[in-house]
């Protein structure tokens, strides 16, 4: 995969989006990162926050990706299908922790193989907890270290996003999200071509 190609057709088809990705980027900002830095109680409500808000975002930028009406509200409808979200996003959490704490590597081999999780509740809200999980690691699998690579590429930016004030960062991370969701259409026509094999 020409993965510098597959960012540049992420920017440009973020052109007309960017502001208020950004924008939305920024509501996910705060809503997860503000209440962990109260006290226990605001963690524990960023944890709550966390796994909804992560699929509200890939329902986002996947309706930029193909050509679906786009909403700041899109963010909220990750909060449906709640227990759901709640467990998907609990269980990547611990099984990257205890990976991490394993040998680091453990970790980010896992956190990539169930990377692709929240997207394919996004389009296929009645999957179960474990269909979505074998899905996202079955649709990865041959590919988790070109998608490290990708995610790497981003980190540049972030640093420069960084330099300019941190607002920065928020610019950067729609062309990451978008990137992603990119690279999830483009993992879904090999496993197509795969079957049809």
């Amino acid at each position: 995969m020409d993965l510098l190609n597959l960012m540049r057709k992420s920017r440009e088809k973020l052109q007309p989006h960017w502001v208020f990705a950004s924008l939305a980027c920024v509501i996910y900002g705060l809503l997860v990162g503000v209440p962990s830095e109260l006290n226990v109680f605001g963690e524990l409500l960023s944890f709550l926050l966390a796994g909804p808000l992560q699929l509200g975002m890939c329902i986002y930028f996947l309706n930029i990706l193909y050509d679906r009406p786009v909403t700041i509200g899109n963010l909220a409808e990750g909060f449906k299908p709640l227990v759901k979200v709640l467990l998907i996003y609990l269980i990547i959490s611990v099984a990257t922790i205890l990976g991490l704490i394993l040998l680091i590597i453990p970790g980010f081999i896992i956190a990539l193989g169930f990377s692709m999780t929240f997207y394919l509740i996004a389009e296929n809200p009645e999957l179960s907890v474990e269909d979505a999980l074998k899905e996202s690691w079955a649709l990865t699998d041959g590919y988790k270290w070109e998608l490290f690579e990708l995610h790497l590429r981003f980190i540049p930016w972030y640093i420069l996003g960084v330099i300019c004030l941190v607002v920065g960062i928020f610019v950067v991370m729609p062309w990451h999200y978008l990137t992603v969701a990119n690279y999830y259409d483009y993992l879904k026509g090999q496993q197509h071509k795969t079957q049809e094999v």
